[in-house]
């Protein structure tokens, strides 16, 4: 059902003429987020690692103002991560965690309760068991 609730969503996405003010948003964003990753001691891989994430969140969203952004964006994101780009469940679970942050720390949101996105499966490993031969 979530998957078919996520073809549904799918934006049509229309270009627009402020850019420039639509940049120095997202790049005061980018920097406000930087000084809560420092503030919180964040590692510099992790720093450079959520907001790898958040241009990405970025690209996916395109024109939409930051401060309209709700929890079904971010679902919609995790969903497209599944499902287009195909990407591993801790590839996934990396991406929510890094936007999580973004709403939670710049942006001042609690999304907690509004994400029920299309998930990664996640890999079954067989456990191998040896024959008394083979031991």
């Amino acid at each position: 059902m979530r998957l078919y609730d996520y073809f549904l969503s799918k934006r049509i996405l229309l270009p627009s003429g402020e850019s420039s003010t639509h940049d120095k948003i997202w790049k005061a964003l980018e920097e406000k987020m930087r000084e809560a990753l420092r503030l919180r001691h964040r590692s510099l891989s992790t720093e450079k690692t959520y907001l790898s994430w958040l241009r990405s969140f970025k690209a996916y969203v395109e024109q939409k103002e930051p401060y309209q952004f709700n929890g079904r964006d971010l679902q919609d994101f995790l969903s497209h991560l599944a499902v287009d780009k195909k990407v591993s469940s801790s590839t996934q679970n990396q991406a929510l965690n890094a936007i999580v942050f973004f709403y939670r720390h710049v942006l001042d949101k609690n999304i907690d309760q509004e994400l029920s996105a299309v998930r990664a499966k996640q890999k079954r490993h067989l456990p191998v068991v040896l024959t008394i031969k083979e031991i």
